[in-house]
């Protein structure tokens, strides 16, 4: 690992500020969840590496988890909410109440794809930096049970008991 020093602070060039990356895209008005869902899985059965957010207008990606990735979110998902207003005033959030967890979290708040799973998004960020079996910053491993597999995808149940894969 290489060390820089500079006026006398040392500084690990890993710890660096992460690069985030983002790809923007039309989104399918008719099914929203449709194309966040597919690149989702798509994700998880390659086990690509990093941190991944999908939504109906875009992928965010880090190699880790930071304050930045989770801005960048953040921005993704408000663009998602303005294209809905702008397209069909406020009328998208009564929709949005009656949206199953599954259409929810692909076809509104969007995912997270992290280690092989897709998080529902509302959970991680409450869970992101308390709970060490998401390893999220590259800490010790651990193969405990990840909780209650509503807030997992691709678990053996999630809401409502249908398998999710």
């Amino acid at each position: 690992m290489k060390t820089i020093t500079i006026d006398a602070v040392t500084t690990n060039p890993e710890h660096a500020k992460p690069q985030i990356e983002t790809v923007s895209r039309r989104p399918d008005f008719e099914h929203p969840e449709s194309r966040p869902k597919s690149e989702a899985l798509a994700i998880k059965k390659k086990r690509r590496p990093g941190i991944w957010y999908v939504n109906p207008v875009g992928t965010v990606y880090a190699a880790v988890d930071s304050a930045d990735f989770l801005n960048a979110v953040r921005k993704k998902q408000r663009e998602w909410f303005r294209l809905l207003s702008r397209r069909f005033k406020n009328g998208w959030r009564s929709e949005r109440k009656k949206a199953s967890t599954e259409e929810l979290d692909y076809g509104y708040d969007g995912v997270i794809i992290l280690k092989g799973m897709i998080l529902r998004l509302k959970w991680w960020s409450k869970q992101r930096l308390t709970n060490p079996e998401l390893n999220i910053y590259g800490n010790q491993e651990s193969s405990s049970n990840m909780g209650s597999s509503k807030r997992i995808y691709g678990c053996k149940k999630d809401s409502g008991g249908k398998t999710s894969d």
